[in-house]
């Protein structure tokens, strides 16, 4: 599994964007860690961790990486487009543990490989 990571603010508090790549399972996710004090009216299922997880999709593992553009549209939130070209070269390489940290100017920190 690759994991890109970017770390920014959603209604003033801190919250980790993880976008990748599932080589086992084969699909891309997202999923949006937040804090347990951030409540969000727009939330479809009530975590204390997760402001988004595409676990909690009807379909969770039938969507691509525009769906995921418009899921981060939907709560505001920009991240590099770094982010989703990495996990596209991902994808079409089948890479698997991959750890990134990307920086809002679209640089990239490997983690772990």
């Amino acid at each position: 599994m690759s994991q890109h990571y970017f770390e920014t603010n959603y209604k003033d508090f801190p919250i980790t964007v993880i976008l990748g790549w599932d080589r086992p399972m084969q699909h891309v996710f997202l999923v949006i860690r937040k804090p347990p004090e951030l409540v969000d009216e727009t939330l479809q299922v009530l975590d204390e961790n997760f402001l988004y997880s595409n676990l909690y999709e009807k379909d969770p593992f039938g969507h691509d990486l525009d769906y995921y553009r418009e899921v981060l549209r939907h709560f505001q939130i920009s991240v590099p487009e770094s982010m989703f070209n990495e996990v596209e070269h991902d994808a079409v390489r089948n890479v698997g543990n991959r750890f990134v940290k990307h920086g809002a100017d679209g640089s990239l920190t490997e983690l772990s490989s």
